[in-house]
């Protein structure tokens, strides 16, 4: 135990320095450590946190990961579309920062020490400029599947500094994804947009109702990529279940022809619907487990014969 020096304690006239100290006389050395030693586990916080590169998204993907990823000190802006409720699963917390529109003089007013912008950014003739500036661009890829969205988290994580956040993160979503397929029979979905949008092989909407043990009918029915899925073969071959999306929007009339139409509107009414709010499928990152845990849950409410 750290004791005072005794010539300094026999300055106390009440205590004879051949016994023990006063309890008094003990714990104060103790604070004062104790103080020192908080003091210092602050300071090295503060100084690691300044050590991150200051971090700008440009774009509602880019937000998302940054959200995820970034230490909230080391965001200096977000795009205005994080903002956007209807699409953005983040729009309270990106609140808090500054926004901006994804254009080169917001990031040279910015001047963030690293930009997160997307693949094909217009910006992007002026990276050189931007470099002179000491503002590196690191492109985000736009993810096909689950695993993408996996490496996207722990790359971009690494790029600014939070590399065992990022590896944290994507373990722990990964494993939150793997435990979805339990008990959930091979029923035929089909994911379907107002405008009659839908997602075939290679999309990661695909990726994600495979992996729940559910057959995409759009792929099961030869469609690749994004597309319009023929209203004809929905009515002639419906899906077990539909899984529908943007439809609690209310999109003008020329994106929601599908949803307005009365032979589609009577099959809805008839057959099983599982809802997923649009924001919850984000870009296809990490947050695609989110949208996977309200299908299953959706689907898990259900019987299985096909009715509520």
């Amino acid at each position: 135990m750290y004791q005072v020096p005794l010539r300094a304690l026999a300055l106390d006239r009440r205590w004879p320095v051949t016994g023990p100290p006063p309890r008094t006389l003990l714990i104060w050395p103790l604070a004062l450590l104790l103080t020192a030693l908080v003091g210092g586990v602050a300071s090295r916080a503060a100084t690691a946190a300044e050590a991150l590169p200051r971090v700008m998204g440009t774009n509602l993907c880019a937000d998302l990961l940054l959200d995820s990823t970034a230490a909230p000190a080391q965001i200096v802006s977000l795009s205005r579309q994080s903002r956007d409720a209807t699409v953005s699963p983040i729009a309270a917390r990106a609140a808090a920062y500054p926004a901006n529109d994804g254009g080169v003089e917001d990031l040279l007013y910015h001047r963030p020490d690293k930009a997160l912008v997307y693949l094909g950014w217009t910006g992007g003739r002026f990276a050189t400029l931007l470099a002179g500036q000491g503002i590196e661009l690191i492109e985000v890829p736009y993810p096909a599947g689950w695993d993408d969205a996996l490496a996207s988290a722990r790359a971009i994580a690494a790029e600014i500094g939070r590399a065992e956040t990022g590896a944290a993160l994507a373990a722990a979503a990964e494993q939150r994804m793997r435990e979805l397929a339990e008990a959930l029979p091979p029923l035929r979905v089909l994911y379907l947009r107002p405008g009659g949008g839908s997602a075939g092989a290679g999309t990661y909407v695909d990726d994600v109702i495979t992996r729940l043990g559910l057959v995409n009918l759009a792929a099961e029915q030869g469609h690749v990529g994004w597309g319009a899925y023929p209203l004809e073969r929905i009515i002639t071959d419906p899906p077990d279940v539909f899984l529908l999306s943007y439809f609690e929007q209310a999109p003008p009339p020329g994106a929601s022809a599908y949803a307005r139409h009365p032979l589609l509107r009577d099959l809805l009414a008839r057959t099983p619907t599982v809802q997923v709010p649009s924001q919850s499928w984000g870009c296809g990152g990490l947050e695609l487990v989110g949208a996977a845990e309200a299908i299953a849950a959706q689907l898990r409410a259900l019987s299985w014969d096909g009715g509520p």
